[in-house]
């Protein structure tokens, strides 16, 4: 064999192992595809867990809902008195673009500078748990949201 053929057999052999390694978990699903629609946040006990020295309790996370859109686009809506933008039923938008895979999602909002990093600890095709650290305060918060 001469050294083009070796090379090439060895590029496509590295293309077809890094298409196999993909982002989905074991059964191929990929959150990705799933997270596309309405997502609540959890109210129950254990839905919103901070770690670190803190004298916020989950009654105090602002975060109420998500809408994920097929474009990369989404709305992070909030309880009153936290942001500035409203939608016409009154809640509070924080808009911006996300992207996704089964280990983080990362949400880019387009009234503040920088994006939130969130490691994508458990999905399943109605319940996500995220988790995210505030590194200045050196605080943790695990949460789960639920498909609408």
């Amino acid at each position: 064999m001469s050294s083009k053929t070796i090379i090439r057999a060895v590029f496509l052999t590295a293309l077809i192992l890094l298409s196999a390694c993909g982002s989905g978990d074991d059964d191929g699903r990929r959150l990705g595809e799933l997270i596309v629609g309405t997502w609540q946040r959890g109210w129950g006990e254990g839905d919103v867990v901070f770690e670190g020295e803190t004298e916020l309790t989950p009654e105090n996370f602002t975060y109420d809902k998500f809408e994920f859109h097929d474009d990369g686009s989404y709305n992070g809506m909030v309880r009153k008195g936290t942001f500035i933008a409203y939608d016409t039923r009154g809640q509070i938008i924080f808009e911006g673009r996300y992207q996704c895979d089964n280990h983080n999602l990362k949400l880019e909002p387009s009234t503040i500078e920088g994006a939130i990093l969130a490691q994508v600890v458990s999905f399943t095709d109605d319940t996500i748990c995220l988790k995210y650290t505030f590194e200045e305060v050196d605080i943790s918060v695990s949460l789960i949201i639920r498909k609408l």
